[in-house]
């Protein structure tokens, strides 16, 4: 499956399948591209981006995991292959954006390659997994001794 274009906002974002990939590329530095899947019951989303850059030492996109407020979940800025995970607490729609990155002194770095997305669900439970809102001492993740 690739994009389409006119997936730069989250009401226009492209649908996937857990566990599919997608390929993508962002046409220019200001390019967002959002994707959107069906969480059935709470438990973990899997992220696998795998763009052509591979730099360990500059990044050229964030990948981030959002709820359906819009709110970020996990992110990460990337310049090679790279997986990360986030626990959801309830069945929902969820999006992943993919955008150029934004250095910490204003600059972008961009790259107009193809990419791949994969975004798994795995429904269960959340224990030793973070999730968002675990800001406080009240909504702290629980975890388990010795796993």
């Amino acid at each position: 499956m690739s994009e389409t274009e006119g997936n730069d906002t989250v009401p226009s974002a492209d649908a996937i399948v857990s566990g599919s990939a997608v390929k993508g590329q962002l046409s220019s530095s200001t390019d967002i591209d959002y994707f959107s899947f069906a969480a059935t019951a709470a438990g973990t989303v899997s992220i696998n981006f795998d763009p052509t850059v591979n730099n360990s030492y500059s990044d050229y996109y964030t990948v981030s995991l959002l709820d359906s407020s819009g709110a970020v979940l996990a992110s990460q800025d990337v310049g090679e292959d790279t997986s990360f995970s986030a626990g959801v607490t309830s069945a929902a729609t969820y999006y992943v954006a993919v955008d150029a990155y934004q250095n910490s002194w204003g600059g972008t770095n961009h790259d107009s390659g193809e990419y791949s997305l994969t975004a798994t669900m795995a429904t269960g439970s959340t224990a030793n997994i973070e999730t968002e809102g675990n800001d406080t001492v009240p909504s702290a993740d629980a975890i388990v001794s010795g796993s």
